[in-house]
């Protein structure tokens, strides 16, 4: 969910009844609402200062979630759907399926739909969703659609940019979509040697 309203009812609930919440990140706007909701929770943002890159990130939440089980049941919560590009939740299940944890997985709303109606695109026509933190030319399939997810600053989007332009001419129009399906989304096409000053 980019915003309050598109928070699931089932969902909302499940966070407000929560005896030990976690999430990924605050920067959020869904947590704004929950916040000022008195929602309490604890947040992972200082172990994102704490690294240089994002899978040591990752690896430290998962076990930092998995000793929190040890004396209680814990929420873990994550922006969109837990297993749509959510590096955290994959390594808790390998650490499920290693007997470590139990899980349970609860959907939420990915970023998917709202991209899919905010570009007008049927998915049917075939599409790619690659990471815009780890994905290399040699990953494009260029006669699909591609959706290029994580990409959270300047310095991502050249990286992406970049990788790019290995297989797309300089003036390739690109279009890169903000809040998909809230009140503040955005659409911004451009051309691709534009793609990070955008």
């Amino acid at each position: 969910a980019g915003d309050f309203n598109q928070l699931q009812m089932g969902v909302y609930k499940k966070l407000k009844a929560a005896r030990k919440l976690y999430v990924r990140t605050v920067d959020h706007p869904v947590l704004e609402e929950l916040s000022a909701e008195g929602l309490q929770f604890e947040s992972f943002d200082a172990v994102y200062e704490k690294h240089n890159s994002f899978q040591p990130v990752y690896e430290e939440i998962a076990e930092k979630l998995v000793a929190a089980t040890a004396n209680e049941d814990v929420m873990y919560a994550v922006p969109g759907h837990p297993l749509v590009a959510e590096q955290t939740v994959q390594l808790l299940i390998a650490a499920a399926d290693e007997g470590k944890v139990k899980l349970v997985i609860e959907g939420g709303q990915s970023f998917l739909d709202p991209i899919f109606g905010a570009l007008k695109i049927d998915p049917i026509e075939g599409f790619q969703l690659l990471d815009g933190t780890s994905f290399s030319m040699h990953d494009i399939n260029m006669r699909q659609h591609i959706l290029i997810a994580q990409v959270y600053d300047t310095f991502s989007a050249s990286e992406v940019k970049l990788t790019l332009m290995e297989k797309y001419d300089d003036e390739y129009p690109v279009t890169v979509v903000t809040a998909a399906g809230s009140s503040q989304e955005k659409l911004v096409t451009v051309p691709l040697y534009e793609l990070d000053q955008s």
